[in-house]
C-alpha cells in the first residue's frame, strides 16, 4: 500500500497538480474565443475559413502541455525522494503508473466533454476550434477520448523513460540520442531530395487513417512504459 505515498507526492501541491492546467487552459480558451469574435465580425466567409484553419489550432496544448513535462518530473524529482523515504522501486513504479493512468483518464474525459459541447454549439457560437482539433481527433467523440488518452499516456511514459535513461547512462545518452535523431533527420531529408517517390510515400505514411495512427501511438507508449519499467530497476539517483 505504500505506493499511495508516491501518489501523494504528485498531488501534495494541489495548485500544481489540479489548479494550473485548468486555469491556463481557460485563459487559452478565452483568447481563442476573442479571436473568433474578432474574425467572425468580418462575415460568414471569414468565419468559415477560420473554422477550417483552426483544425490545426495548437491552443489545446495549454491543457496538454503540462502532461509533456510530468513524466520528466516524476523521474527527475520524485524518484530520488521516493527512494530516500525508503520506498521500493516496485512501489514507486506502481504509484507512478497509477498517477499516469489517472491523469490520462481525467484529462481525456475533460477534453472529450469540451469537444462535445464545442461541436454541439457550433464552436461556442463563434465557429472556433479549441477541443475539436487534429491533435485530439476531429472524428466522433469516442475517437477523441481514445486518441487523447493514448496520447497523454504515451507522452507521460516516454518522458519518464527518457529521464530514467539519462539517470542511468548520464550525458552519453543525450549525445548518442541527439546524434541518432540528427542522422535520421538528415537521412529523411536526403531521401526526399534524392529518391523519386520517397516524399510521396512519406506523405502517404503520415496521412494514414485514424486506426493505424492509434496503433502507432499505442506501440510507442507501450515500448516507452516497458523501457521505463526496466530502467527503474537499475537506475541510480544522482
Amino acid at each position: 500500500m505504500r505506493y499511495r505515498s508516491v501518489i501523494d507526492m504528485h498531488v501534495v501541491n494541489r495548485m500544481q497538480a489540479f489548479g494550473w492546467p485548468p486555469v491556463v487552459g481557460a485563459l487559452s480558451l478565452l483568447l481563442v474565443l476573442a479571436i473568433g469574435a474578432i474574425v467572425g465580425s468580418q462575415g460568414p466567409d471569414a468565419r468559415a475559413g477560420m473554422y477550417e484553419g483552426m483544425t490545426w489550432n495548437g491552443a489545446i496544448f495549454a491543457v496538454l502541455g503540462p502532461m509533456i513535462g510530468y513524466g520528466f518530473t516524476s523521474m527527475g524529482q520524485y524518484f530520488p525522494l521516493a527512494l530516500g523515504l525508503g520506498l521500493t522501486r516496485r512501489e514507486f513504479a506502481t504509484g507512478v503508473s497509477l498517477v499516469f493512468l489517472g491523469n490520462a483518464a481525467v484529462y481525456s474525459a475533460v477534453i472529450t466533454f469540451g469537444k462535445i459541447i464545442e461541436v454541439a454549439t457550433g464552436g461556442f457560437g463563434l465557429q472556433i476550434r479549441f477541443f475539436d482539433v487534429f491533435y485530439t481527433g476531429t472524428g466522433p467523440a469516442w475517437q477523441t477520448l481514445v486518441q487523447t488518452f493514448l496520447l497523454i499516456l504515451g507522452v507521460l511514459f516516454l518522458g519518464a523513460a527518457i529521464t530514467a535513461a539519462y539517470l542511468r547512462f548520464g550525458q552519453p545518452f543525450l549525445w548518442i540520442a541527439g546524434a541518432v535523431l540528427s542522422m535520421l533527420a538528415v537521412a529523411i531529408l536526403a531521401g526526399i531530395v534524392l529518391l523519386d517517390g520517397f516524399g510521396r510515400g512519406l506523405l502517404e505514411l503520415l496521412t494514414m487513417s485514424w486506426g493505424p495512427w492509434m496503433a502507432v501511438i499505442a506501440v510507442i507508449g507501450a515500448a516507452s512504459a516497458g523501457i521505463w519499467l526496466l530502467l527503474v530497476r537499475r537506475t541510480q539517483t544522482r
